[in-house]
C-alpha cells in the first residue's frame, strides 16, 4: 500500500491533500462547508468527475461515523419528504456532469460556490410554508446540485434551519441528508464510470490529512469566535470562484 502512494506522488496530489487540509479545517472549525473548498481546487487537477468522487470518501467515512447519533434523534415524520427527493434527483445532477464539456462543469461549479457564499454571507433564511411540496423542492436541488458538484448544502442547510426544531433535530437532519448524498453520489459517479484504482488510493490519500484536519478545526472551534473564520472563509470562497470564472 505505501508503495502504490509512493509511486502516485506527485504535484498534483500534493495540491489535492492541501485541499483536504483546507476543507478538514472548514468542515470541523464551521461544521460545513469543506466539500466547497475542496472541489474547486482538486477540480483544477483532476477534473470535475474524479475530483466528486474522490473528496466523497472522506466524507462517507465522516457520515459513518456521525450516523449513529443522528439516527437517534432526527424526527423522520417530518423530514421524510427531503430525504426520499434528494435521493431521487442526484442521478439527474450527475447526468449533467457526465454529459457536459468539462469547462463548462468548472465554470458552472464556480458560479455555485459564488452563489453559496453570497447566500451564507447575507444571513438570508427561509421563512415559508413547510410540508412535502416545499421539502422535496428543497431537496430536489439539493439533491440535482449535488450530483452535479457536491456543492448543494446551501438549500439543505437553509431549510432544515429554517424549521423550529431544536438544533439537536437540526443537526441530526443534516447529517443524515449528508450520509444519503454522499453514499449516492459516489454510487453515481462509480455507476457512471467516473472512478479508477488510482482515483481511489489517491481519494484515501486526500482523506488522511481531511480527517486529521478535520480534527483539529473541531478543536480550535473552542478557542476562536466561528463566525469570524467563517466570514472570511466565505469572501475566499468568492474571490476564489471570481478567478475561475475569469481564467
Amino acid at each position: 500500500m505505501i508503495e502504490i502512494f509512493y509511486q502516485m506522488w506527485d504535484v498534483n496530489i500534493a495540491i489535492a491533500m492541501f485541499a483536504g487540509i483546507l476543507g478538514g479545517l472548514m468542515h470541523g472549525f464551521t461544521g460545513w462547508g469543506g466539500a466547497m473548498i475542496m472541489m474547486p481546487i482538486v477540480t483544477l487537477v483532476y477534473g470535475p468527475i474524479q475530483s466528486l468522487g474522490m473528496i466523497l470518501i472522506g466524507g462517507m467515512i465522516v457520515s459513518i461515523k456521525l450516523l449513529p447519533w443522528a439516527i437517534k434523534r432526527v424526527i423522520w415524520r417530518a423530514y421524510w419528504p427531503l430525504f426520499l427527493s434528494i435521493v431521487i434527483s442526484i442521478p439527474l445532477g450527475t447526468y449533467f456532469l457526465f454529459h457536459l464539456e468539462t469547462e463548462i462543469v468548472i465554470k458552472l461549479i464556480a458560479v455555485i460556490i459564488i452563489g453559496s457564499a453570497i447566500l451564507q454571507l447575507s444571513g438570508w433564511r427561509y421563512r415559508g410554508s413547510r410540508g412535502i411540496l416545499p421539502a422535496s423542492l428543497a431537496g430536489v436541488s439539493c439533491g440535482v446540485i449535488n450530483g452535479f458538484s457536491g456543492l448543494g448544502g446551501a438549500p439543505l442547510v437553509l431549510y432544515v434551519l429554517s424549521d423550529s426544531k431544536s438544533p439537536d433535530t437540526q443537526r441530526a437532519t443534516i447529517i443524515i441528508a449528508v450520509a444519503l448524498i454522499s453514499f449516492f453520489v459516489f454510487i453515481a459517479v462509480n455507476l457512471g464510470g467516473g472512478m479508477t484504482t488510482e482515483s481511489y488510493y489517491t481519494g484515501f490519500a486526500i482523506a488522511i490529512p481531511q480527517l486529521i484536519a478535520a480534527w483539529i478545526g473541531s478543536n480550535l472551534f473552542k478557542l476562536l469566535p466561528g463566525i469570524v473564520f467563517q466570514r472570511v472563509s466565505l469572501v475566499m470562497l468568492i474571490l476564489l470562484g471570481l478567478l475561475v470564472l475569469l481564467f
